[in-house]
């Protein structure tokens, strides 16, 4: 044995040996990349030629699984994408539709078999497709900051066109957009917004709007009782009935709750007016935002004694 391993070590470093290792090789190294493999692939599925009247609904498979047979060196190099499954429904109808598939739905390299698909049968669904012009609902998240409301909601275009399944399509009243944070906002909010399919197979023309959100103070509203009523910038001499009137006021909150009324804001304007007796309204000079809900009374009885200059 000792002899026999010494006589392979000699040959191999002879010229001759040396080309017989390297072709020893060489074949063994063919031999591997020509030995059979299987592998399986992700093959996309894509539809061609649908009618422009259908389309497919309840297709819940986007691709479809290839076991491959073959060498080694043309297994391991092919790309799902282009074995990608072109599926012509030229000419299908309304209603459920199945596909068998096979070896020529693919387009596999010579030399390479499919050793099984999953699934081996596409089933669909078809249905008419219905198109309708509908209202846009602004859907919203969060709440804005303390002591604001929603004013104002406006989408710009109010009505988009919907186009789906006809069942679909007829079920909806409105179109919602995707939700619109409002989070401790103020002012106006204004962004671009898509639609929002809820999971549907719907499409959108535009397939997004504009979006608006006024956010305003909270209202309250306050009594002040026992106003007094007297003249301003007169020079002259009056009397008046009654002398204190009431009034509610309304608006923002944080202006309502820590208004004062003075005699600059609430009085009765005399200038120009001759001695006798006069029905006149209050002049009332709020700050803006505000506005008198109600005055008791509207009117008071003056009477001028004497007229100012």
């Amino acid at each position: 044995m000792k002899r026999l391993w010494e006589r392979i070590v000699a040959l191999a470093g002879s010229n001759f040996g040396l080309k017989v290792l390297a072709l020893v090789i060489a074949v063994g190294l063919w031999v591997a990349g020509h030995r059979d493999i299987e592998r399986a692939l992700e093959v996309p599925v894509e539809f061609r030629n649908i009618p422009s009247d259908l389309m497919v609904v309840d297709n819940r498979i986007d691709y479809v699984v290839l076991r491959l047979a073959g060498p080694r060196t043309l297994v391991s190099t092919i790309d799902s994408d282009d074995l990608k499954l072109l599926l012509d429904l030229n000419g299908a109808k309304s209603g459920a539709a199945s596909y068998p598939l096979g070896a020529s739905s693919f387009n596999i390299p010579r030399g390479v078999t499919v050793a099984r698909i999953t699934p081996p049968v596409m089933h669909l669904r078809l249905e008419p497709v219905m198109q309708r012009s509908l209202p846009v609902s602004v859907r919203l998240s969060g709440k804005p900051a303390t002591g604001y409301r929603i004013a104002r909601t406006i989408a710009q275009p109010e009505k988009v066109s919907v186009s789906g399944p006809a069942d679909e399509v007829r079920r909806l009243a409105t179109v919602e957009t995707l939700p619109v944070d409002i989070d401790e906002k103020r002012g106006v909010t204004k962004r671009k917004v898509r639609l929002s399919t809820e999971g549907k197979p719907l499409s959108f023309m535009p397939e997004q709007v504009e979006v608006s959100v006024t956010l305003e103070e909270e209202e309250a509203s306050r009594d002040f009782p026992g106003v007094s009523v007297r003249a301003k910038d007169f020079t002259g001499a009056y009397s008046v009935v009654p002398t204190a009137i009431s009034l509610r006021l309304a608006g923002a909150k944080s202006v309502i709750d820590t208004l004062e009324l003075k005699g600059d804001e609430v009085y009765l304007n005399l200038k120009g007016l001759p001695a006798g007796e006069h029905n006149l309204p209050l002049t009332v000079e709020l700050p803006p935002g505000l506005r008198v809900v109600e005055q008791k009374p509207a009117r008071v009885r003056v009477r001028i004694t004497k007229p100012g200059n």
